[in-house]
């Protein structure tokens, strides 16, 4: 959009009006989408879910005022519904549990009863209870062992999967690269590289999220650390947008369109920018004040300034660099 409104390094030339309406569509159809997948999530819910369903079907939280509604509502979140489902399974559980406790029980008395009638009273006893104990002990550690498999397999083979496919797909483009050749390969591997950094840095920003201007009531609203993201993330891809169009486009032809510098560029504006700046956050916060403060703009102040403050400082650090370069060739 910066490019678009600048018009160095556009076919078309400037073009303010159609890049702002690009803006504007943006903004509305992130917005429009996040509201429409909360309410498909929560049709699904309920009609996956219907003994969980808590809330009426206009989305308040007043179900269960009188009536049909109370018994419903008392139904649905555990009330004497829900205990009774609850009792039976526990009595059943105590039941089974009991069965198998008599069972055992049952064959050690016959044991001990038989061995008694034979003749064998005292060592007959301890050496049955032995027996049992040790059955007991070997069953038990059986069991412990199974699991502690059960637990090291989902560790190695579930947790760790998305982990091991990236890695081995790290690996194979490393590979490709280093026998082929090929720029494409080279930019998957650097922008993979690149990304972790972007995550960790958007993530430690979000922590400033409610920490700045705590005591203002005014200003305390703003998600800052979503803000600053998306500046940041914004201005670091402006400007190896502005550094290539530069050294390359307007450049004397030195590099190459293949080379490690015009690669590492995009990689960094891929991979790094792209996981620093969000618009999944950026969208369900504009949405989160606009529920919060239902009767201010504050939603539009938000996501509106966002846009303006990234747009601007990127107009200023791309428009010196493109027409300094125009200019000088």
């Amino acid at each position: 959009m910066v490019v678009m409104m600048n018009g160095g390094g556009a076919e078309l030339g400037s073009q303010v009006v159609p890049a702002l309406f690009g803006y504007m569509i943006g903004m509305h159809c992130g917005v429009g989408s996040f509201v429409f997948g909360t309410k498909v999530s929560s049709w699904l819910n309920r009609w996956k879910n219907p003994s969980l369903v808590r809330f009426d079907d206009g989305g308040g939280g007043n179900v269960g005022r009188s009536g049909n509604s109370r018994q419903r509502h008392r139904r649905d979140s555990g009330g004497s519904y829900g205990r009774r489902s609850r009792r039976n399974r526990s009595l059943t559980a105590t039941k089974d549990s009991l069965l198998k406790e008599a069972s055992s029980t049952k064959n050690v008395d016959n044991t001990v009863k038989s061995n008694v009638m034979n003749g064998n009273n005292n060592n007959s006893i301890a050496n049955t209870s032995t027996i049992v104990n040790d059955n007991n002990g070997l069953q038990r550690t059986k069991y412990i062992i199974k699991e502690q498999a059960h637990q090291l397999s989902k560790v190695f083979y579930l947790e760790n999967l998305p982990f091991l496919i990236v890695t081995c797909l790290f690996l194979s483009y490393i590979l490709s690269d280093t026998l082929s050749n090929i720029a494409f390969y080279r930019f998957m591997w650097l922008s993979s590289l690149l990304t972790p950094p972007g995550a960790i840095l958007r993530w430690k920003l979000s922590k400033l999220n409610g920490t700045i201007f705590q005591h203002s009531r005014k200003w305390k609203w703003v998600p800052y650390g979503t803000l600053l993201a998306n500046v940041l993330g914004s201005l670091v891809s402006i400007s190896c947008v502005a550094t290539y169009q530069h050294v390359v486009v307007n450049g004397s032809g030195s590099y190459s369109k293949d080379g490690w510098l015009v690669v590492f560029l995009k990689a960094m504006q891929v991979g790094f920018a792209g996981s620093l700046s969000t618009v999944s956050t950026f969208v369900k916060e504009i949405v989160d004040v606009s529920k919060k403060y239902p009767s201010h703009a504050k939603s539009c102040y938000y996501g509106i300034g966002t846009i303006v403050c990234c747009c601007l400082l990127g107009l200023s650090i791309y428009s010196p660099i493109v027409h300094s370069s125009a200019g000088s060739v």
